[in-house]
């Protein structure tokens, strides 16, 4: 056998490792998947100091460019630096204009790509500290929420990239009119594709753009989840001045039919 074939041999039985962040421990009970913290563990323990094959490890959901960092430094010090073949690459994420999140921890959207006339896909990329995250996450799927944010963020990050760029003087309001998302398989902390079907996108009247989209979320060949929507973007003057009125209005009804509350001056016997 030639070495280029012992090479291939060798490389055919090794194993690929999945690297999640720390928050998805719970998948982490699956063979060949490990959280930062448990590689980094086994490295400095010996479990990849036995022999001289490449330690060869994909990163899944909640890996940012830190831990890739950290996990590379760590193989470094422990002489494994030169056999580990760690795949990790930063999403592209849509801005925080698109997305419309201020920390960038919370953007679900990446790599955001026209495929069609109406159609658009991007990467879920879910960060390890995401807001739906630190509150509730158990289990070894993540929570069903994020589908729904990430749909949200989709049909936001679609029409303010490829939509209201057409009136560059104009900054809009989303406001949703209908939202309905089916859940159809378990969503896990790995690669996933969110799906924009444009089912209609009026656009000739720069005060209002009205939109019907569908919105799938696609994970090792199955949908994970599907969402419709419709939403209007106003122009922001337009939408403000109503918002405005409509909270006077919320303020006044509550003020005027807000109950008085009297304390008696001496306790009252409780109902037995």
């Amino acid at each position: 056998m030639s070495a280029e074939e012992k090479r291939m041999s060798a490389t055919a039985t090794l194993r690929t490792l999945l690297l999640v962040g720390d928050r998805f421990a719970g998948f982490a009970a699956q063979q060949d998947v490990l959280t930062v913290s448990q590689f980094i563990e086994e490295m400095r323990l010996g479990v990849y100091s036995w022999d001289n094959r490449p330690v060869r490890v994909r990163a899944g959901q909640g890996i940012t460019a830190e831990d890739a960092d950290i996990v590379r430094d760590a193989a470094l010090l422990l002489g494994l630096g030169d056999r580990l073949d760690l795949d990790f690459r930063a999403p592209a994420l849509a801005g925080r204009g698109e997305a419309h999140k201020h920390r960038s921890c919370n953007t679900l959207i990446a790599d955001l790509r026209r495929d069609g006339a109406d159609l658009f896909s991007a990467t879920l990329r879910v960060h390890n500290d995401n807001e739906l995250l630190i509150d509730h996450q158990t289990g070894e799927h993540v929570q069903g929420m994020v589908a729904v944010e990430a749909a949200r963020q989709m049909f936001l990050a679609v029409s303010e990239r490829y939509h209201a760029c057409r009136y560059l003087d104009r900054s809009y309001y989303y406001v949703i009119e209908s939202m309905n998302t089916d859940f159809e398989n378990f969503l896990f902390p790995v690669d996933a594709t969110i799906v924009y079907h444009s089912l209609r996108a009026e656009l000739d009247d720069p005060d209002r753009l009205s939109f019907a989209a569908e919105i799938s979320l696609h994970q090792a060949g199955r949908r994970a989840s599907i969402t419709t929507v419709t939403y209007t973007a106003f122009d922001a003057p337009v939408i403000e001045a109503k918002e405005h009125r409509r909270a006077q209005f919320a303020v006044e009804h509550t003020v005027r039919n807000a109950r008085v509350t009297i304390t008696p001056a001496e306790p009252v016997p409780a109902a037995v």
